[in-house]
């Protein structure tokens, strides 16, 4: 997961001028929630450029699924919420929609739920600020270092031994599916494949510095692969940036890393 920020998410005042108007329906109990998906279904191409078009929740992407605009907070559970532009999230249907893991048989995906780890539930802006929710927020920095992973891709929790984040990051690997079969096949490949552009460049690193043009263009061909993988536009970057980072001794990846 990567962190996504919403300061630049900027929608047009004729947009803002429309969210509000449908908002103050909802909160007088005019129309439902969910009726006013047409509003937030305009943002959806600008919540997608936030991230390459990739899922802000398990950083997949899906050329051809819809996708979707996810509520962070369920316009179900918080419907005075519904139309705020911060509470949406793009999401790709694997962390969004309700399924079964085929591995284990047990469901997944995010669908209508936000569990807290106390308290009770925001019923304003004001007190959303200080809600104790356990759902790893892809807009919070301090929230998307909660995660970790398996050379297998399998994700865990980067805290095992701390209570509260351990428990944030495994609740939310299970709501968002993140370790859906098809997820963590998809890192593992990445991983093979970094694994064999790191080992093929230091396999003609030295000589790299001999002045033949042949082994210059592999060896940049293959540094360039593994810096398009770890870009903030590619599928599974900061899965790909942690697989780089164990091949750190290498001279040339710390310089890559700092780089990039």
């Amino acid at each position: 997961m990567r962190r996504i920020d919403l300061r630049k998410l900027n929608p047009s005042p004729d947009w803002r001028t429309r969210a509000q108007n449908k908002q103050s329906d909802i909160d007088n109990q005019v129309i439902e929630a969910k009726t006013a998906s047409g509003i937030w279904s305009e943002l959806k191409p600008l919540l997608k450029e936030l991230s390459a078009d990739k899922c802000w929740y398990c950083e997949s992407r899906e050329d051809r699924s819809d996708n979707s605009v996810d509520h962070f907070r369920p316009k179900s559970l918080y419907p005075w919420f519904a139309l705020d532009y911060e509470n949406f999230r793009f999401a790709c249907t694997f962390c969004n929609s309700i399924r079964n893991n085929p591995e284990t048989g047990e469901s997944g995906g995010k669908g209508n739920h936000f569990p807290l780890l106390s308290g009770s539930r925001a019923s304003d802006r004001a007190q959303r600020n200080t809600e104790d929710y356990l759902l790893i927020d892809p807009c919070e920095a301090s929230d998307v270092g909660l995660l970790d992973f398996t050379e297998d891709g399998l994700p865990r929790a980067k805290y095992p031994n701390q209570t509260n984040r351990n428990r944030r990051a495994v609740d939310s690997i299970r709501y968002y599916h993140l370790n859906h079969p098809d997820l963590v096949e998809a890192r593992r490949l990445l991983a093979l494949d970094i694994r064999e552009w790191v080992e093929s460049a230091e396999a003609i690193y030295n000589s790299n510095d001999q002045g033949d043009p042949r082994t210059e263009k592999a060896f940049k061909g293959y540094v360039s692969s593994i810096a398009k993988a770890i870009s903030a536009d590619a599928p599974f970057s900061v899965f790909a940036k942690k697989m780089v980072k164990g091949y750190q001794d290498r001279d040339w990846i710390e310089v890559l890393l700092e780089c990039a």
